[in-house]
């Protein structure tokens, strides 16, 4: 079983929100983004507490749209999860038999889903925030019939069972008897009789040695037993010194983990280790309890869905990087955050999700292989889905129609053909149209490919930034970053990822990916023959004209070394050269030295850039398209 979507409204930073889930899905954004709220979401609505009085939402779980908004006049709450097969037939028997009453069974997929929906609302007449729950059928609907029983809620908890772990895994807690975890695993370890009673000979063999060993602590024993002589007269009591545990389950309550990095070092007890590998530590903790007692304490077929805040905490770069293939690897589905770049460098991209905080709360982009609308059934439907040989599918049932990829002009007006003369076509138009605008922004699987193989260096932090400026190559970056510092405009200051689009991919790939995940992107490229090029290929790949025109800013003057030269700092760059031990550089003509700069392209950017920041004032004589750019992209949101 998975979670393939989850809705939410109404619920804290989020007013509406609904985002597709991947086995390992990897929330990202800043800070106050909303992350820890859709983890929350879906905790609350799935955790065995729900619904008792005290627990689960509070009213300050309810969105407010301003500080005057009074939570009992909301709406209220509403979360809905949907879980699905992902192929026909994929659960087993004895999950359909245990959902049957709330399961539904797709009449044209096949794919049997089960989605619940949870509300929590101010009811005036209880004077409290009541929470409620519901099963629905494929068209959202809640069922009827025996669905509402409570024993349906237990056995789909039992099938979906939720772990949290914070980004604060403190192993005092996380490896204490109480724990989730590891409490767990201590009271189901198995000890057989014979073995428990010698252990029990054994301690008490061992206690009364070490008690013999020094007779002060019989004389202590003998003084507290004082305190029985007291409390009760009448009985003949007494006290002894219990030095090891009196108990077999006591033993096993204080078992520890110890750790030693080298095979000649000595062995430290896990709290004594650093906090990244105490961190660690306590997500293998959660493999070891999937491994060894889910099924024991759940069903032979529960799905663990683990909701994980920042696996990196505390881990150096290059752990983080290759943390990805080990959390990825955990048991069940997986739902992420993380402010590490190092961590998403390896995560691929359709498993992201950005999340924003926007005029209307929390926002969430993604590169979704797929874009689904509701539309009325009509008659001719079938054959353009059927004739569209795989691209288009359509549920009756939830009036559901999906695109896969790019809903191109000939397939949209086959389905506006659909609706021609009927009373549907009013039902249909704006869908279709709004079909047709989200799918324009997919993103292939093959510039993925291209991004992957190109991009994996910068990839982690652009996902993080609101804002990207593309420009062409490492001397344009060493550049722009001391241009804007010398601005007053610091790239870090306003959210800016500053991509060498070239060195990664190419621009317009960068402006695809930009498009598809709502990002603001401004680009600077040469004014030759290249630059032009990238500009025709955005608009090949769906991008108006004048859009392209107003983002993308050219050099007047050709490339950069042209450009450099056309702003009057020719004295200023044969110094640079010169100083780099560049021969006849302060008296070769002009030609000469454009070829020299352009031999050395990193190391005068990277001495020209120093000296925009011990002379700011040049900033403002030099490469105006850049400045520019930098203004325009402060304006986009």
């Amino acid at each position: 079983m998975r979670i393939k979507r989850l809705s939410i409204q109404n619920f804290r930073s989020i007013k509406s929100l609904e985002i597709d889930l991947s086995g390992s899905t990897v929330l990202v954004g800043r800070n106050n983004a909303g992350k820890t709220a859709v983890l929350d979401a879906l905790r609350i609505a799935l955790t065995r507490k729900w619904g008792q009085r005290g627990t689960g939402f509070t009213e300050y779980d309810i969105h407010l749209a301003d500080d005057q908004a009074d939570p009992k006049t909301s709406p209220g709450i509403e979360i809905e999860i949907r879980v699905e097969e992902d192929a026909v037939g994929e659960w087993s028997d004895a999950i359909q038999q245990d959902l049957d009453e709330i399961s539904q069974t797709d009449p044209v997929s096949g794919l049997t889903s089960v989605v619940l929906r949870v509300t929590c609302a101010w009811v005036p007449a209880e004077e409290a925030f009541v929470p409620t729950w519901q099963f629905l059928n494929v068209a959202r609907q809640p069922l009827r019939g025996g669905s509402a029983r409570r024993t349906n809620l237990e056995r789909f908890w039992q099938y979906l069972p939720v772990f949290y772990l914070g980004a604060l895994r403190d192993v005092d807690d996380e490896f204490s008897p109480r724990s989730q975890f590891w409490g767990r695993l201590l009271k189901a370890v198995q000890i057989p009789a014979g073995l428990e009673e010698r252990v029990q000979r054994v301690l008490g063999l061992l206690n009364s040695r070490l008690l013999t060993a020094d007779p002060k602590l019989g004389r202590i024993a003998r003084t507290l037993s004082g305190a029985t002589q007291i409390a009760a007269k009448d009985r003949t009591g007494a006290a002894e010194l219990q030095l090891l545990p009196l108990k077999t389950w006591d033993l096993l309550s204080k078992a520890e983990i110890i750790l030693r990095n080298e095979s000649t070092w000595p062995w430290l007890p896990l709290k004594h280790h650093g906090q990244g590998l105490q961190s660690l530590s306590v997500l293998f903790l959660f493999q070891a309890f999937v491994d060894h007692l889910l099924e024991e304490l759940y069903e032979a077929d529960s799905t663990p869905v683990l909701a994980l805040e920042e696996p990196e905490t505390h881990l150096h770069p290059q752990a983080a990087r290759t943390l990805w293939a080990h959390v990825s690897g955990l048991s069940g589905q997986k739902i992420i955050t993380t402010h590490s770049p190092y961590f998403v460098q390896h995560v691929p991209f359709r498993d992201l999700r950005l999340l924003k905080l926007g005029a209307n709360g929390t926002e969430v982009q993604w590169l979704p292989t797929s874009f689904s609308v509701s539309v009325p059934s009509v008659p001719n439907l079938a054959a353009v889905v059927t004739g569209s040989r795989g691209r288009l599918t359509y549920e009756p049932a939830s009036t559901k129609l999906t695109v896969f990829g790019i809903l191109d002009e000939p397939l949209y007006r086959r389905l506006l053909t659909c609706y021609g003369g009927l009373p549907e076509l009013a039902q249909a138009q704006e869908p279709l149209r709004d079909l047709r605008a989200r799918s324009a922004v997919f993103v292939s699987d093959d510039d993925l490919k291209a991004l992957d193989t190109f991009a994996r260096r910068i990839r982690g932090e652009i996902f993080f930034a609101d804002r990207w400026l593309l420009v062409e190559g490492q001397a344009e970056h060493n550049l722009v970053s001391a241009l804007a510092e010398a601005l007053g405009m610091p790239l870090d200051d306003y959210g800016v990822a500053l991509i060498d689009a070239v060195n990664n991919g190419n621009p317009p790939i960068f402006a695809v990916l930009a498009r598809a995940l709502n990002i603001p992107w401004v680009a600077v490229l040469d004014g030759d023959p290249a630059g032009h090029g990238y500009k025709a290929a955005m608009v090949s790949r769906g991008f108006e004209q004048a859009l392209v025109d107003t983002r993308c800013l050219l050099l007047p003057a050709g490339y950069l070394e042209q450009q450099l030269l056309a702003d009057g700092i020719e004295p200023e760059l044969r110094t640079i050269l010169s100083g780099l031990g560049k021969p006849n550089a302060m008296t070769c003509d002009q030609a000469t030295l454009l070829r020299m700069l352009e031999s050395c392209k990193t190391d005068y950017t990277a001495a020209l850039a120093a000296e925009l920041r011990r002379n700011p004032a040049l900033a403002t004589r030099i490469l105006e398209p850049f400045r520019n750019a930098l203004v325009l992209l402060r304006g986009l949101r």
